[in-house]
């Protein structure tokens, strides 16, 4: 891509930008034949389509005119954040922006006049069909519910060569894919028929404290320990915000 940028004179015009939507999945389903896919997302936590870091923390990069080279940041970007980053470093006027946007302008760091990301916070997921939610805060991420519907909440290394599953790791790859297919046939059932929730207190109802899984990132991006019982001011004030993101739903 960028060869041929470069032949149409056009490279320099043009910012690239590398990312994925999501975590690598880490087994593929053909005809009813379940294989392992070779991703992997290790050291993360878990898979794709789970609230464990696996499932949406990825790397990216950016490269363009006037775009700082060889900085590393590790702040929280959101792939939504990419529309109103572009529309503030092009200095584009608001006639590109006709309405609210859910991503955040993350142009001053880009352009290294900032070290800090502008998000107060973002939200990984609510799903009231499933029953989980999960929200980062600085360091703090909040999960609420299973992490993971399809029980996939380990940490699964790399294939290695002759290695036909996961099943070293914990994780019965067949027997996964398949319970994770009847629940997306049950999902779209449960769309159908039930109302939606609005609330948090759906999904904590009284004496399942055990349903929040709190853990520090800074130190723990791997998410080995749940400390929701030593902060309970902070799991009240992430279920708050949680809370109030709900009533927004649609």
């Amino acid at each position: 891509i960028t060869t041929a940028l470069k032949e149409k004179d056009m490279f320099d015009d043009t910012i690239v930008i590398f990312i994925s939507d999501n975590g690598g999945s880490l087994t593929s389903v053909n005809q009813s034949v379940v294989t392992p896919t070779g991703s992997s997302n290790y050291p993360l936590r878990g898979d794709k389509g789970t609230l464990w870091e696996a499932g949406s923390r990825v790397p990216a990069f950016i490269s363009g005119r006037n775009v700082p080279k060889g900085q590393i940041l590790d702040e929280m970007v959101h792939i939504t954040d990419i529309y109103p980053t572009l529309i503030s470093y092009l200095n584009l006027d608001g006639d590109y922006v006709s309405h609210d946007l859910d991503g955040s302008d993350q142009s001053k760091l880009l352009k290294m006049e900032s070290k800090e990301t502008a998000h107060e916070y973002f939200i990984y997921d609510i799903d009231p069909v499933y029953e989980q939610a999960a929200i980062r805060y600085g360091k703090w991420k909040l999960i609420l519910g299973a992490p993971a519907a399809n029980e996939v909440d380990g940490w699964y290394q790399p294939l290695k060569e002759g290695q036909t599953g996961y099943e070293d790791s914990g994780l019965p790859f067949k027997q996964y894919v398949l319970k994770a297919y009847d629940m997306i046939s049950n999902y779209k059932a449960s769309l159908k028929s039930n109302a939606m929730c609005k609330s948090v207190g759906c999904f904590y109802p009284e004496g399942t404290e055990n349903k929040v899984k709190l853990f520090d990132l800074s130190v723990d991006q791997y998410e080995f320990n749940d400390v929701a019982s030593q902060h309970p001011a902070t799991v009240k004030r992430l279920l708050d915000i949680l809370d109030k993101e709900m009533l927004d739903m649609v």
